[in-house]
Formats: structure tokens, C-alpha cells, sequence
């Protein structure tokens, strides 16, 4: 599979993870400094089936877990 520059450096942020590899908060291992590149790149990878995300609404703003795979 083809990935983008940008796809391939927020994929490769989500494998070497937060705490543990594969896994963390999208805020924590996002390697860009704008919220709308970050959410449409990862839109792009979700779509091809390469990381997972969910939201977490708990605390006084929303944040997303991201997985690979």
C-alpha cells in the first residue's frame, strides 16, 4: 500500500507510540502542529485500515486513543 509523506510520518509517530509502541493519545504522537492536518491524514489511514482511533470524552476536553492495526 501507498502512503503519503504525511500518512507515513503520523504512521510512523502511532508505531513508536506514546508509553508502549503501536498505541497513544493523537495529541501526544501527531508529528504536525495543526489539529486539521492531523485529523485529515488520520482519516486517511483509518480508511485504509491501518490505525483504530476512539474518543474519549472524559475530562474537560475530547481527546482520541489511536492503535495501529
Amino acid at each position: 500500500m501507498t502512503l503519503t509523506d504525511k500518512e507515513q510520518a503520523l504512521y510512523a509517530a502511532i508505531q513508536e507510540g506514546m508509553d508502549a509502541p503501536g498505541s497513544g493519545w493523537l495529541h501526544e504522537v501527531t508529528p504536525f502542529r495543526n489539529d486539521h492536518v492531523t485529523a485529515g491524514v488520520l482519516g486517511s489511514l483509518i480508511l485504509k485500515g491501518l490505525v483504530h482511533s476512539h474518543e474519549d470524552n472524559d475530562g474537560p476536553c475530547t481527546c482520541y486513543w489511536v492503535e495501529v492495526v
